[in-house]
């Protein structure tokens, strides 16, 4: 740790005082089964449009680039956000409640897409960073709209 000249030093009291929510470690958890790119945003900015206590199931990164989407699944809603890299750091895109959901589908090829199907708004898009890791969420995804739980 460098000397800091002031009474408490930046780094020290957002340690102790920035104690992370259930919402942002369940975001981390569920983030890092994917395999990421370089994007500081997805870490550290989109938990910041979840409630605290909101658990976080699943997530999908968009595409790699300077602004990033990501797809996000919780117990009660799904959502896709975007990095914006400005103050705010992220912006909700689209959202859909848990039981509006009826469905998956993923399409691999030249324009892979991920779709969820809802009944109370249009189908929510989007395009995947990596094909593995839509392959994992879809399949994992539809188990849960089956049965009420992730796979093992």
């Amino acid at each position: 740790m460098q000397y800091c000249p002031w009474t408490i030093c930046l780094p020290d009291f957002y340690a102790v005082h920035m104690v992370p929510t259930p919402a942002a470690m369940s975001y981390g958890t569920a983030l890092s089964r994917n395999e990421l790119f370089s994007s500081p945003g997805l870490q550290r900015d989109v938990p910041r449009i979840l409630d605290s206590e909101e658990e976080v199931l699943l997530a999908l990164p968009g595409v790699a680039g300077r602004y990033p989407l990501v797809m996000i699944a919780t117990a009660q809603r799904l959502l896709v956000a975007q990095v914006t890299g400005g103050v705010k750091g992220v912006r909700l895109k689209k959202e859909a409640s848990a039981r509006s959901i009826t469905g998956i589908s993923y399409r691999p090829g030249l324009f892979t897409r991920v779709r969820v199907h809802s009944s109370e708004t249009h189908d929510i898009r989007m395009v995947p960073n990596r094909k593995v890791d839509a392959e994992r969420f879809t399949r994992e995804f539809d188990s849960l709209l089956r049965t009420g739980h992730l796979p093992r």
